[in-house]
């Protein structure tokens, strides 16, 4: 009995011993750190990096954790925009475009969702040569949608997800009310960033449509409309115009509203229509106004 007490005790420290020095799962909750499954060359100006797990919404927004290392010569590249997608665990990167031979991506102190930290992966990719269709973003905005006292005279800052096309991006790419633009346009050298001199008409509710007609480099447009609403008053109007077009027989796409001022005809507001042809005008003083309706018919593209 004796011996076979004293055997099974060796077995136990023979397992045990085994066992030392192996990395066990972690408990509950999530210990591990993200990893970089792969990186696919959607366009010529894209990757998409897999993850093989969810990650947090703030470390894939530094684009300093990303860079192209070119193996050759060990020169590096910047990123120019990174998106995380809804789902999570996907990193759209918009990119220069790059000569055709292998490089590698630098993926540095990416979090998952729980906080644990990568601190490094590496990926090797070839750049596609298909040709960028994904639409350019407009991230950011400088006034942001809407000021009160705002100087009278000053600057807007547009920033844009990727290098736009500047010789294609005119005065005529945006309306106005009550604002004027400078003609010159002021681009940084990545051509992301787009510098506008306006003056505003002083107490009146100032609006600077951007129109979904910017494109980038391979000419693809911004993908909807920002208002950016300032006035040198200290508040604005809280008057708001709700419209629902009760009986149409096309069905539309594209569809934006008009507003203009009944006694003159002054354009007043742009707004886009939803699928419900319901929209709204903000900030409208009391008044009598016209509304046009202009779209595409989902048949015949050229117009309504």
């Amino acid at each position: 009995m004796r011996l076979k007490i004293v055997g099974i005790s060796i077995i136990y420290i023979l397992l045990f011993i085994s066992n030392c020095g192996k990395k066990l799962p972690p408990t509950s909750p999530d210990r591990w750190a993200p990893k970089v499954l792969n990186v696919d060359a959607v366009d010529e100006h894209h990757l998409r990096i897999y993850f093989s797990e969810r990650i947090d919404t703030l470390t894939p927004k530094n684009l300093t954790n990303f860079k192209i290392l070119n193996p050759e010569n060990s020169e590096t590249t910047s990123v120019i925009y990174s998106e995380r997608d809804k789902k999570g665990d996907e990193v759209l990167l918009t990119i220069p475009e790059l000569e055709d031979r292998k490089y590698s991506l630098l993926i540095f102190k990416i979090k998952d969702v729980k906080g644990n930290l990568m601190e490094r992966a590496e990926k090797s990719f070839k750049p596609s040569k298909e040709k960028d269709t994904i639409p350019p973003l407009l991230k950011y905005t400088k006034p942001s949608r809407m000021r009160t006292s705002a100087p009278q005279d000053s600057l807007i800052l547009l920033r844009f997800s990727e290098p736009m096309d500047s010789g294609a991006c005119r005065i005529d790419n945006f309306l106005l009310t009550y604002v004027t633009l400078d003609s010159l346009f002021k681009w940084n050298e990545t051509l992301t960033e787009l510098t506008l001199h306006y003056r505003l008409v002083k107490d009146k509710i100032c609006k600077l449509y951007i129109l979904p007609l910017l494109p980038d480099l391979s000419g693809n447009p911004i993908n909807e409309m920002r208002i950016l609403t300032l006035t040198t008053s200290d508040t604005l109007p809280k008057n708001k115009m709700n419209i629902k077009i009760i009986k149409n027989e096309k069905e539309l796409k594209e569809t934006y509203a008009f507003l203009k001022l009944a006694k003159d005809g002054l354009f007043e507001d742009i707004t886009p229509v939803d699928t419900t042809l319901a929209f709204s005008f903000f900030f409208t003083p009391p008044d009598t106004y016209l509304i046009s309706i202009i779209a595409q018919d989902t048949i015949d593209t050229t117009g309504l």
